[in-house]
């Protein structure tokens, strides 16, 4: 009794000392998994190419080629015009064409005022408009438009939609620091992984070493999991990044049909947004449905609302059980409950990891022996 409380002690300050250590570097997490996934993928793409070059060394310079071809892609041809799109829509999502004719014309007078409005105060005002003559009658929607309440409304109306104005700047501002440093961080990431795959072997071997002697039993206890968590996490941002790029492929082909401005933008949002589980919908047609609702107006919203849903059913009957697998498998209230408490505890990070590490920690904690045998039969199966 004594010894098994020993060794369950044992265990835990291992695990302990894991996470401890990870804490310690937190601020290095997203290099770390940057490198993680681009590394997993890399490796599963060196692997694929086997049967047409044997040589190892020679996949992996083909790979991370073509890695550089596509980043430098990116760079030249989508990237400006994400900027140049961004900073369009700033400008652009509260002010009409009328209020940027007041800038060289002077301030409107009393008769040209609503004309001077932005597109959004005037499709709210069109929505409260035509409610109202659908309650009251066309008759009592006059008399009460020069009313004192009427106006108050239109007041509170624009210094609301006012006011979002440096919100959205600031937004962007913080959207494309963010940037900036992600871009940092993956060329870094680049590096780091390219290093790696170049001498796996050779690394895989000498990690081996800690199998025995004074660390046997650290490396019993952590390594299994940790290979186990790997595969599992490494699977499911190898799948997730593909349904990333069909989401923004047929998202932007809707955006195209739909004739919505800044569709790279646009595009790149849904692209990182579906790397979050169901909340990721939500925050990706936010963007698209207010861009629709200041250029067509409200019917366009409901379209971009279509759209989205078929996408989405694509995604979620046909797609994403790639994506979690029997082992992933948890009920939509437990994934947002996660997604909750890890955004609220670790920010994006939690909404990025918090479904999968949730599941490995359940999975693993109830069934950890049959976690760990699956985990590391389908890593022997890739090897």
């Amino acid at each position: 009794m004594q010894r098994s409380l020993i060794l369950k002690l044992e265990k835990w300050a291992m695990w302990g000392s894991l996470i401890g250590i990870l804490y310690i570097l937190r601020h290095l997490f997203p290099l770390f998994f940057l490198t993680f996934v681009l590394s997993y993928i890399c490796n599963s793409s060196i692997k694929a190419l086997e049967p047409r070059l044997p040589s190892r060394r020679t996949r992996v310079v083909v790979v991370f080629t073509l890695l550089l071809l596509i980043l430098t892609g990116v760079a030249v041809l989508v990237v400006p015009r994400l900027i140049t799109e961004a900073a369009s829509l700033a400008r652009q999502i509260i002010t009409s064409e009328a209020e940027q004719g007041d800038i060289a014309q002077g301030e409107p007078t009393e008769e040209e005022r609503p004309q001077a409005r932005s597109v959004v105060t005037q499709e709210l005002l069109k929505v409260l408009d035509d409610g109202l003559v659908r309650l009251v009658g066309i008759d009592t929607h006059e008399s009460f438009r020069h009313t004192e309440l009427y106006d108050a409304i239109v007041e509170n109306i624009d210094s609301t939609i006012g006011s979002l104005g440096p919100s959205i700047r600031l937004g962007l501002q913080k959207f494309v620091n963010g940037a900036f440093n992600v871009g940092t961080q993956f060329i870094v990431a680049v590096i780091i992984s390219l290093l790696v795959l170049w001498d796996l072997p050779s690394i895989g071997t000498r990690l081996s070493r800690f199998r025995e002697g004074r660390t046997a039993e650290i490396y019993a206890e952590i390594a299994p999991g940790a290979r186990a968590f790997g595969v599992v996490m490494g699977r499911a941002f190898e799948a997730q990044t593909v349904i990333a790029l069909v989401n923004t492929i047929l998202s932007c082909i809707g955006f195209w049909i739909l004739g919505l401005p800044a569709i790279a933008l646009l595009g790149a949002i849904v692209f990182f947004c579906s790397y979050i589980p169901i909340f990721g919908m939500i925050l990706s047609t936010m963007p698209a449905a207010l861009l629709a609702f200041r250029t067509q107006g409200i019917g366009a919203v409901a379209w971009v609302i279509v759209i989205v849903a078929i996408i989405h059913a694509i995604e979620a009957y046909g797609i994403n059980p790639l994506i979690y697998g029997k082992h992933l498998k948890m009920h939509p209230i437990m994934i947002i409950l996660v997604l909750l408490i890890g955004e609220h505890v670790f920010g994006l990070w939690g909404l990025l990891l918090g479904v999968p590490v949730s599941a490995f920690i359940i999975k693993y904690v109830v069934e950890g022996n049959e976690w760990e045998e699956t985990a590391i039969e389908e890593a022997s199966a890739e090897a």
